[in-house]
């Protein structure tokens, strides 16, 4: 489908908020990167010191579900800017071009309006977390902390699908 959307690795907007936005997103997904490299680390060093010492990490369980929400959060808008979200497209695959592209652009404010609606309902529950005291069980690490980069995270994919579908509707330059 020569018409058909698809996966743009090295995604370079033209106009200023879509380079700004794309260095965001991509800021994001290094430190996602990051965010994985270190909880794989952390988790080997676990294993190897459970089977060698019998001493693993404490807490690892913890640390490796708030690092894996915050890494997936992270990566999101990069994905939303390059395009490479999974797109089902069994029953579109004949459609007009025109439709798919609505399609597209309902999509993108789909996904817009849950970004913004996570980022505010992460934020609520950040805000209860912390005044409840709220804290992991081995660790006592207080549980907001992991909630924390999320916000941003979920407003950045809002803003980022909000980008996507102006320049679908647009039919504007990357």
């Amino acid at each position: 489908m020569a018409d058909a959307i698809y996966v743009d690795k090295d995604a370079q907007p033209t106009a200023l908020v879509g380079r700004v936005l794309n260095k965001v997103c991509r800021a994001f997904a290094i430190g996602s990167g990051l965010m994985l490299i270190a909880m794989s680390l952390m988790s080997v060093g676990s294993i190897a010191g459970r089977a060698l010492f019998s001493k693993p990490i404490l807490g690892d369980y913890e640390l490796v579900q708030a690092m894996s929400a915050i890494a997936v959060s992270m990566a999101l808008p990069f994905c939303q800017m390059i395009r490479g979200h999974i797109i089902v497209d069994f029953f579109t695959t004949s459609a007009p071009p025109k439709f798919n592209k609505f399609l597209d652009v309902v999509a993108s404010l789909l996904l817009a309006v849950a970004g913004f609606v996570f980022a505010w309902r992460i934020t609520l529950g950040m805000f209860e977390l912390r005044a409840n005291g709220d804290a992991s069980m081995l660790l006592n690490l207080p549980t907001w902390w992991a909630y924390a980069p999320m916000v941003p995270s979920f407003f950045l994919l809002g803003c980022a699908a909000l980008y996507t579908a102006w320049i679908d509707l647009a039919g504007a330059d990357k």
